[in-house]
Parts: structure tokens; C-alpha cells; sequence
């Protein structure tokens, strides 16, 4: 067959004609118009064919019923001898369509294509979508050319299984003169076309192959059909008729999934009780125990296998009490299950998740790399030892990761200089404030009648003085300027306080410590902290060390600082001094603490206190010892007695 359809596309064909089949308009009727026919009219006239002699009136049909069947705008059908070009056996396109003016660019592009896979597409610019589908013709090569609409292009897979099938309508005998035309049962052909269609209705995986095996089950007069899938544990079934949940451990279901493992392993179709000619190859003996055990006296296992490494393979199993399924009827099955398996597969590889969809590619990817052939196997063979010799071989930059924070040595703390009362606050926790800007302010209207009482008494001893003085009594005089003296100082002393009662920044920084909530009002004792302020410049960074990177810690290392508030950017450093003494943080262990100088001046946004991450440069090591000196470390001290 594939001899014949080359040479038909080869350069006689294009040589013959433009519309290629100019050479046959003599013998080929054109085609009757598409008058409006519902389903039913269309499939009763697929009926009649089956028994019509194969004429040029029927070809004319067939490619009516075929363009009303997968909703086209035309059907071209076409045979191909040896060393001739395609010859025109029906039309239902019109003159002037894409199909007739360029039938032999067409059947260039997709005869090879349709006669190997059984079907082929070619998109077009005006967004149709022609295709080819293989018919099944005993005279020769024999291709349907459909032309579908930029309207109906989303469903052109559902168009072309309607074709497939009807592809064997050709190959029907012709029925004896004299004798009745039988037409093929219904579900043969209309109930198999309503099926595949509404189950490829199904948004979601699940509802499909409920679908499916409720569909069958009605179509074939089935007691029960499985959908099952082959997994890595085992089979798996996915649904049962008539049952929308069932419970995995049911021992029906294990039945069930023992069956269709049965079929998996033996990776062909099983039949249970085995036909009388199919010799004794197949073992049965878990469709025996079902059969058994559930009363169903007639079993059809169906594999449904993509034939690539980590595709899909699924399985249905039909059962029936009283009488087997017509070997016909579960070749029509067959048929549409294995056109639904590429539908049921991708719609199932959708529900998965985006890293289960990306594992599963890549699973396919190397597959048909490693297939024979392909010499997938000598470049992972390669691309392995160059790994293993990169690894062993190879040098990187070694970094020691470790947490860092922004640290200053210009802070000071404001206490209280008295005891007493915060009567105002201004300042408050992560205030940038200016050299002398008030912080807060005490009470002082104690400490102000105690200095008028303490004046009022300095000058009632001074008069006291003044008069003794001149009554000439200079004991009491001195007595009284002594107390006079007394209540001064204690009086400067109060003055001294009023004037510190105001509290000021000493200078300009950032209010570390200190919240206006919790001082407003609050008492105070002299000495107490309210405040701590620090400064913005001369900021540093204070790197923390695990102990187990300090043997990898070369003099003056350099490295980058990234703080938690802009992790994009990088900040040099270079470390100036290390702390000798270890620091327990947490149960991280111990740490030491290096002291950095970054390379650049401290932003405006700047704090003590920030924190990061730090990578200090430890100099190359070998890729190998990177990824494993810590596990190793780790077992020295595991294995060490």
C-alpha cells in the first residue's frame, strides 16, 4: 500500500493536475449538495452504504455524509495506483475550495503521513484546518481529504475519530444480487460516535472515565465495565459502572484490579472463557476467580497501550452474565477506545500538578533518548563521566555562610538625673533626631515650690543677719548667715535640677531603645535608662561564625553582606578583627564573631541592629569536598572511639 501511495504523490501527481483530479472529472459525477440532513438522516444513509455497490454514486455519498458527519466544509476522496496519479472518486467540495485548487500540494504534504499514522493535519494561514484520514479500501491506497473550519477547528480531534470511525465503509462487501442490504447495528456506529463525544464533553479526568464506563456499559448491554491503569505498584481501577465511589480495599475490587494486572503483564487482550482457537498461550486464572466470585460468566479484558516508554496505558474490562460480547461489536470498542486513549491520556496528564507534568516530560525525554538508535545512551554514558571527572577534578569558589548585623560603637545611654516624674516624652523608639533635640522632660513643679520656699528662707536668714549686726550680737549673726549660706546652697542645688530637667540628644543619631509609651508618666529614680541613642555614621558589621567554618577562615577575608531589607544588593566588606572567644547563640552552638568594615558609606536607611546574611570568601576547594566535608565531619565524629 505504501508503494502505491508514493508514487501517487510524487511528481506524477503534481504533473496531473491541479485540480489533480481534472483527469477524472470525466468519470467522477461532481458532487450532490450537502442539503440540511439531521443525525439521524446521516446515519441511516452511512447504514445504506454499508450494502451500496461501490460506484461513483457512492463515493459522492460517502463524501456527503462524511462532511456532514465531521462538520467540514468539503471532502475530497482520492485513490492512488502505482506509477499514476491520485485518481478522484468523490467530492462534496466546491470548485473554487481550497481542496480543489490545490489537491496536489495537499496530498504532497499529507499522503505520506496519513497512509503511515492513519491520519495527518495541516494547519492553514487562513485558519482552517485540512486533513487527511486513511480509508480502508482493498483496491488501493484510498485517502479522505476534510477541510475544517477556522470555526470548528478546536474540535478537529473529535472530527477526525467521528472519520476513523467510518474508515472501513469501502472495505463493506457489497451485498449479492437479490439480496437484502443489512445494516450495521446501531451502536456499532451511532452509539460508539455519541460516546466518544460526550465523554471528550468531560472537563476533568475523573468525570471522563466515569463517563466512559457508564457510556459502555449502556451501548454493549454490559453488567459492568472497569477502566483500569497500569502503575508502578500494580493496577489501579480508576472507575466501575453504575458506582460513583467504591472503596479500594473492597474484595471486589482487588478482583478487579487481579484481573486487569493479568492483562498487563501478558500485554494483550484477554477473553474469559478463551475462544476455541486461541490455543493455550493466555493465562486466565484471575478472570476465572471474578468470574466466579461475581457471577459474570463472560469476561473481555481490552488493553489500551501508547506504545512509548512512560506513556499511559489503561485498560477496560466488560462483563457480562448471560451470553459473550459479538467478536464485532469488541472490535468496534477496540476502535474507539484506542482513538479516546491520546484524549484520556492528556487530559489526564492536565490534572496532575506542574512539577508532577515537568517530571513526567522529562521521564519521556530520556526514554526515547535512551531508546536503541537514537545514541541517547552514549551521550548520558558521557555526559555521566564528565560529571564524575567535573566533580572530582574541579575547583570552586568555597563561601563560609553565616548571619550578620549592623553594629555601632557611638551609643550612649540617657538616664534620669533626679528623681521624680516624665511629665512630657517626645522621643520615641526609631526617632532620627538632631543634636539637642528634646527627648523628655520631668515634673518640676515640686522641685519649683521647694525653691521658692528654699529663697524665701535665704532671705529671712539674711535679714535676721542684718538686724543682729547692727544690735552688735555677732554670735547670732553668724548663726544666721551660716543658716542663710545653708539655704543657698540648697537652693542651687534644686536650681541645678530645674535646669536638667529638660533631657536633649547630646547628638545627632537614632533613638535605639526607649518608647513614649511606656515613660510617658512613668516614675523614674535617678540613674534609671530612658533612652538609647546611636549613631548613623561609622557604622560596622558584626559577622557570626559557626565553629566548624573557622578552620576555613583565611587572614583579612573579604566577602558580601546582604541585609533583609534589600536582599539584591550586595555590600563588600573585609574583615578587620576576630573575636578569639567562642559565643553560644541559641542552638546554633558556639560562634565567633568577626568584626567587618564594609566597603561603602552607610546609607540614609541604615539602622544598628539590621540583620543579613554574610558570605565570606574562604579561597577555591575542590567541588567535592564542598558538597561533602560536612557529611564527612559529620561521620569522623559519629565513627571516632
Amino acid at each position: 500500500m505504501s508503494g502505491g501511495a508514493s508514487s501517487g504523490t510524487g511528481p506524477e501527481a503534481a504533473a496531473g493536475g491541479g485540480p489533480a483530479a481534472a483527469a477524472a472529472s470525466t468519470t467522477v459525477p461532481t458532487a450532490a449538495t450537502t442539503a440540511p440532513m439531521d443525525a439521524q438522516q446521516v446515519l441511516d444513509s452511512l447504514r445504506a452504504l454499508r450494502g451500496a455497490p461501490r460506484d461513483a454514486a457512492f463515493w459522492n455519498r460517502l463524501a456527503v455524509c462524511l462532511t456532514l458527519l465531521c462538520r467540514a466544509r468539503g471532502v475530497l476522496l482520492l485513490r492512488g495506483r502505482a506509477g499514476a496519479p491520485w485518481q478522484v472518486l468523490g467530492t462534496s467540495a466546491p470548485a473554487d475550495s481550497l481542496l480543489a485548487q490545490q489537491t496536489a500540494p495537499l496530498l504532497s504534504e499529507l499522503a505520506p503521513r496519513a497512509l503511515t499514522q492513519g491520519q495527518a493535519l495541516l494547519p492553514q494561514p487562513s485558519g482552517d484546518v485540512v486533513a487527511a484520514v486513511r480509508l480502508v479500501d482493498p483496491e488501493g491506497p484510498t485517502l479522505a481529504l476534510l477541510q475544517i473550519g477556522a470555526r470548528d477547528r478546536s474540535g478537529v480531534n473529535e472530527w477526525l475519530l467521528r472519520a476513523q470511525l467510518v474508515a472501513d465503509l469501502p472495505a463493506s462487501p457489497a451485498p449479492a444480487e437479490g439480496a437484502l442490504a443489512l445494516a450495521a447495528p446501531p451502536h456499532q456506529l451511532v452509539g460508539l460516535l455519541d460516546l466518544v463525544a460526550r465523554v471528550m464533553q468531560e472537563p476533568q479526568f475523573g468525570a471522563a472515565a466515569l463517563a466512559l464506563v457508564n457510556l459502555l456499559a449502556v451501548e454493549t448491554g454490559c453488567d459492568q465495565v472497569v477502566l483500569g491503569v497500569h502503575e508502578p505498584g500494580g493496577a489501579r481501577v480508576l472507575a466501575i459502572s453504575h458506582i460513583d465511589r467504591f472503596e479500594r480495599n473492597a474484595e471486589h475490587v482487588q478482583l478487579l484490579e487481579a484481573a486487569l494486572d493479568e492483562a498487563f503483564d501478558q500485554g494483550h487482550d484477554l477473553l474469559f472463557p478463551a475462544p476455541e482457537d486461541a490455543g493455550d498461550g493466555a493465562v486466565l486464572l484471575c478472570h476465572d476467580r471474578l468470574a466466579r466470585l461475581s457471577g459474570h460468566g463472560h469476561l473481555a479484558t481490552l488493553l489500551l497501550d501508547g506504545g512509548e516508554p512512560d506513556a499511559l496505558r489503561l485498560a477496560v474490562l466488560l462483563a457480562r452474565r448471560d451470553e459473550a460480547l459479538p467478536s464485532a461489536d469488541l472490535q468496534q470498542v477496540s476502535v474507539a477506545l484506542h482513538l479516546l486513549r491520546p484524549w484520556l491520556a492528556g487530559r489526564r496528564e492536565r490534572d496532575l500538578g506542574w512539577l508532577a507534568r515537568q517530571w513526567l516530560h522529562g521521564r519521556r525525554q530520556l526514554g526515547r533518548a535512551l531508546q536503541p538508535g537514537q545514541g541517547g545512551r552514549a551521550w548520558v554514558a558521557g555526559g555521566l563521566a564528565l560529571l564524575v571527572l567535573a566533580l572530582a577534578l574541579g575547583r570552586w569558589p568555597y563561601r563560609i555562610e553565616a548571619a550578620a548585623e549592623l553594629t555601632t560603637d557611638s551609643v550612649q545611654v540617657i538616664s534620669a538625673p533626679f528623681d521624680g516624674y516624665l511629665g512630657q516624652v517626645q522621643g520615641n523608639l526609631g526617632d532620627v533626631v538632631a543634636a539637642g533635640a528634646p527627648l523628655a522632660r520631668l515634673d518640676t513643679r515640686e522641685l519649683q515650690l521647694q525653691a521658692d520656699d528654699l529663697a524665701a528662707e535665704a532671705r529671712r536668714y539674711t535679714v535676721e543677719a542684718d538686724r543682729t549686726r547692727a544690735l552688735g550680737q555677732t554670735a547670732e549673726t553668724q548663726v544666721a548667715l551660716a543658716r542663710a549660706a545653708q539655704a543657698q546652697a540648697r537652693l542651687e542645688r534644686l536650681q541645678l535640677q530645674l535646669s536638667q530637667a529638660r533631657i536633649a540628644a547630646p547628638f545627632a543619631g537614632v533613638i535605639v531603645d526607649g518608647e513614649r509609651k511606656e515613660l510617658a508618666g512613668a516614675p523614674v529614680r535617678q540613674g534609671d535608662k530612658l533612652f538609647r541613642l546611636a549613631r548613623v555614621e561609622g557604622l560596622y558589621a558584626v559577622v557570626h561564625v559557626p565553629e566548624r567554618d573557622m578552620r576555613e577562615l583565611p587572614a583579612q577575608a573579604r566577602g558580601q553582606l546582604r541585609l533583609l531589607g534589600q536582599p539584591d544588593r550586595d555590600i563588600g566588606f573585609t574583615v578587620e578583627t576576630v573575636v578569639p572567644m567562642g559565643q553560644v547563640r541559641g542552638t546554633q552552638g558556639s560562634q565567633f564573631a568577626l568584626k567587618v568594615k564594609l566597603d561603602q558609606a552607610a546609607e540614609p536607611w541604615w539602622r544598628p541592629g539590621m540583620s543579613g546574611l554574610a558570605q565570606v570568601e574562604a579561597g577555591s576547594r575542590p567541588i567535592l569536598w564542598i558538597w561533602t566535608h560536612r557529611l564527612i565531619d559529620q561521620l569522623r565524629l559519629l565513627l571516632w572511639w
